[in-house]
């Protein structure tokens, strides 16, 4: 099946009556990210079974500039339990969904597969679930981040609760047996007859336009770029532009109605790891931010694109209550007022992407105000050493092993001191920290989550604090 037909069959089963040129849309996003052949010369190929079932997951979301991250993203979710527990001992979801279009059999066993991105306060996150008919009985498979590692071993699948929405909302495509027994009848018949692509090569010119244009921001045939968002008020270019920087090009985009600032680069000709390329990101914007003596943010975003991709905006607002009900009084406890501007402190730091920071505030949430003499133990370690194993049970497996791995074997209470608080308070040749560097980026971020917790839990439980807008007590 040629890319156009997909498109009119796609358009057809889950698009209409929306405007067919919505559809092409899509799958010009799909074909900057590299999901499906390029260019007018591609035209004439025919669709692998893995490009026709990323062509699909790029239906999921709502916005088409999305297609294309969400194709990705969906495509690469791994089964929970592992091959052992998804269908067909297929490892992701797009090896799932293949298994499904390669017989009728296959299709018919299928009872719904639901694509759905949770909305949270981080952005979004992927999700999906399957049911299938094997056997006379009813089998579930989920499919997760493969960051999930504790969730991908063989087993787990019969703990997991495959009802569970991960946000507060979430956008769902749910696709029954017709849908697959549908496209997988029209792509077999296609392949059968194997007629010669008839197009007015009309869609292809806007692409030959953009392959120009991204030539000249110096994208190769080999490339495969990282995408990150900027918050930032430093100058920034008007028109997308290609910047060298410590022997490396980076493509600047700017803001517009729809995309965010944004800066790419190429990981594969520069030989650069995720890692090294976020550190030299990080290492541009602190110039930028000397020069100007202005903020500049770098956000998370993606890499794979075979060509540099601004970044859709993702703007973060309030929730609005049907019926907005507030009674609480102001605390005359002049400590718990002082902590909870802390804590408030914590979460802006989050939002702006100062991690150190977010850090430090969490921290001095629950810093023990002990005038001590240099030689009894220090009161913050014994509270952290104290309460860190309740804390924990509440915190979310994968933050707390990505935690747990960064700390190694120094003791909670040790690590969360010298190398959270005073690393980034303090840093020395004892305890560096370098806010430019990637790893220490994710450690200070992997750390934040546990001490906003533990920062969570000191003012419940030492001021018995509800979090209720209705009540001032932590009900017993």
């Amino acid at each position: 099946m040629y890319a156009k037909s997909l498109a009119f069959l796609l358009h057809e089963l889950l698009s209409s009556p929306d405007p067919f040129a919505d559809t092409l849309k899509r799958f010009e996003h799909l074909r900057g990210f590299g999901l499906l052949p390029r260019g007018r010369e591609k035209a004439g190929v025919r669709l692998s079974d893995k490009e026709i079932v990323s062509a699909v997951l790029g239906f999921a979301p709502v916005a088409i500039g999305l297609s294309g991250l969400a194709s990705v993203s969906l495509g690469g979710l791994h089964a929970v339990g592992g091959a052992a527990g998804s269908f067909r001992n297929s490892v992701t979801l797009q090896d799932a969904i293949v298994a499904v279009l390669a017989s009728d059999e296959s299709c018919r066993s299928v009872v719904v597969v639901t694509l759905t991105i949770d909305r949270t306060n981080k952005g979004d996150d992927y999700h999906a679930r399957a049911v299938f008919n094997e056997s006379g009985s009813r089998k579930t498979v989920s499919f997760v981040s493969d960051m999930a590692t504790s969730l991908l071993s063989e087993g787990r699948e019969a703990a997991y609760d495959h009802d569970r929405i991960h946000g507060p909302s979430a956008r769902q495509l749910s696709l029954g047996p017709d849908f697959f027994r549908k496209l997988r009848r029209e792509v077999e018949i296609s392949r059968y007859v194997n007629l010669p692509l008839k197009t007015d090569w009309a869609e292809y010119e806007s692409e030959e336009e953009k392959a120009e244009f991204h030539r000249k921001l110096g994208a190769k045939r080999s490339s495969r770029y990282l995408n990150l968002p900027v918050e930032t008020a430093v100058a920034w270019p008007r028109e997308p532009m290609k910047v060298i920087f410590a022997d490396h090009e980076l493509v600047l985009f700017p803001r517009t109605k729809e995309n965010s600032h944004s800066i790419s680069i190429d990981l594969v000709n520069h030989r650069l790891t995720d890692i090294e390329a976020r550190t030299l990101l990080n290492r541009f914007l602190s110039i930028l931010s000397w020069c100007e003596d202005q903020h500049a943010i770098l956000g998370d975003g993606w890499s794979g694109n075979p060509v540099p991709r601004p970044i859709p905006k993702h703007e973060k607002g309030g929730t609005i209550a049907g019926q907005w009900v507030f009674d609480r009084s102001l605390p005359t406890n002049e400590e718990l007022l002082q902590r909870l501007a802390y804590y408030r402190e914590g979460l802006n730091a989050r939002e702006a992407g100062l991690v150190s920071y977010e850090v430090l505030s969490f921290f001095k949430v629950f810093e023990q105000r002990v005038q001590g003499d240099g030689r009894a133990p220090n009161p913050t370690k014994i509270w952290i050493r104290d309460n860190f194993d309740e804390v924990a049970r509440q915190l979310d497996a994968e933050a707390l092993k990505r935690f747990n791995e960064a700390r190694g074997s120094k003791p909670v209470h040790k690590y969360i001191f010298d190398n959270c608080r005073v690393a980034t308070a303090h840093a020395s040749e004892k305890f560096p920290s370098d806010a430019d560097a990637s790893l220490e980026i994710r450690r200070l971020y992997s750390a934040a989550a546990v001490i906003q917790a533990l920062a969570r839990h000191f003012i419940r439980t030492e001021f018995n604090f509800s979090s209720s807008y209705i009540s001032d007590e932590v009900s017993q």
